[in-house]
């Protein structure tokens, strides 16, 4: 089997990706063209090495291997986990700290890691948390393999919970730690679906509250816990909202997703990428999550945070009207219609940001001066704008002052940032008489 065969057998996930191809273009900003293949490792595309030992039977058969970018996926996961991954590292800055919960060998930890090192960055501050004992020794030794030590990061064996206390935890007797995945808190009615273990062990539960306020800033926080993502989310979602940047979440059900999407949406997050649960209806179900054939993932990000993903690059709009020219009464108001395309590269975001995107105006006088006041702003009717769409807006536009010939001069603006028409846009010039 090569890595093309496992790549083939995955296509048909791309019904739905989650991701458009414009999003896959951060994959070639991460590439690392030194990476080597070395026998007893898997090498993906940043150069990260996962020890063979580690991983299940179908991807030991890549041993000695390069791996190639993950579109549409990669041994372990889809493309829209590691677009998710890749953002939050490109919006770091000098440092890059992230947490993995339900770590299993630690994949995600290690690999945003090694992103931001190929970035340069040196501060790198990385937790992972695993309940598995065979499992934890995998993610030790995964942080060693790729260069960090693991006691100067913060690597617990350890499940995560709403509240402090201990648990039971499957032992698995008849699997080879390499292919039993998935383990997850055994309560009274068993684990999350319903099923029991013939043998336990007792672990500590430590609440994510108390991960989450080890830092003032998360880039990333990835969560894979089998089930209770959303209970834990919700237990710490006001400092989430004020320490968290980016958000990754597995989903192993339709009720996790829509949950997630009521809690995460009402608490002003943007889901930036989703893909939904694969699940073959099952009659007498006892949970949800029983039917789920393939998980979902989902890719929050925190508006409320500024940084340089949030600044765009691309200032390009393309704005029409079937307006020309008209009359106004001195400090009257009139309504223009207008229809304003994304002609740049990058989607615009609107009024769930810090920095949105708006439209707006500056009168010009005879002699091309601007006046010392600026239009109000016409909100986007959609949140998100991607490259090539058109939407519809009203303007709404007041009159100077004075009485005069005036240019009225239409542009979007991304609040805090700048003016399209100063970046170089083609604003929409309207001449205008005030009577």
């Amino acid at each position: 089997m090569t890595a093309k065969d496992i790549t083939d057998a995955r296509v048909s996930l791309q019904l739905y990706p989650g991701y458009t191809e414009t999003d896959t273009q951060i994959f070639a900003e991460f590439i690392n063209p030194e990476r080597k293949a070395q026998p007893g490792f898997l090498v993906d595309f940043l150069g990260s090495r996962i020890r063979t030992t580690s991983v299940w039977k179908e991807a030991r058969t890549l041993d000695g291997q390069l791996i190639d970018i993950p579109v549409p996926a990669d041994f372990h996961s889809e493309a829209i986990e590691w677009i998710g991954l890749l953002k939050s590292v490109r919006g770091a800055t000098d440092q890059y700290v992230a947490m993995e919960l339900g770590a299993g060998f630690g994949p995600w930890a290690v690999a945003g890691g090694v992103a931001a090192r190929l970035r340069g960055i040196k501060d790198i501050r990385l937790c992972a948390v695993e309940g598995d004992a065979e499992h934890f020794q995998f993610l030790r030794q995964h942080f060693v393999d790729n260069d960090f030590e693991p006691d100067r990061h913060l690597l617990l064996h350890a499940a995560v919970g709403m509240n402090a206390g201990v648990a039971q935890w499957p032992i698995i007797d008849d699997l080879p730690a390499s292919e039993s995945w998935g383990s997850r808190l055994i309560g009274n009615n068993g684990d999350s679906v319903g099923q029991r273990s013939r043998r336990t062990k007792e672990i500590e539960v430590i609440p994510v509250l108390d991960l989450v306020i080890r830092e003032p800033c998360w880039d990333l926080i990835h969560i894979d816990v089998q089930g209770d993502e959303v209970d834990i989310c919700r237990s710490c979602i006001d400092e989430l909202n004020a320490r968290v940047r980016w958000i990754i979440v597995g989903t192993h059900s339709r009720k996790i997703e829509g949950d997630l999407l009521e809690l995460m949406c009402h608490a002003g997050w943007l889901l930036e990428h989703e893909k939904p649960v694969k699940f073959s209806f099952v009659p007498n179900s006892m949970k949800l999550e029983e039917m789920t054939t393939v998980d979902g993932t989902q890719v929050w990000r925190n508006p409320r945070f500024v940084y340089n993903l949030d600044c765009l690059t691309s200032f390009s709009h393309d704005i029409t009207s079937s307006t020309h020219e008209f009359r106004m009464r001195v400090g009257a108001s009139y309504t223009i219609e207008i229809n304003v395309k994304n002609t740049g590269t990058e989607p615009w975001v609107g009024r769930a940001q810090i920095t949105p995107i708006n439209a707006s105006y500056r009168w010009l006088d005879t002699s091309g001066n601007v006046l010392p006041f600026e239009g109000s702003r016409t909100t986007l009717n959609n949140s998100l704008i991607r490259p090539g769409e058109n939407i519809p807006l009203k303007l709404q536009v007041v009159a100077p002052p004075s009485l005069g010939l005036y240019t009225l001069c239409v542009s979007m603006v991304q609040e805090g940032v700048a003016w399209f028409c100063d970046q170089g846009a083609k604003p929409l010039l309207l001449q205008v008489i005030v009577s």
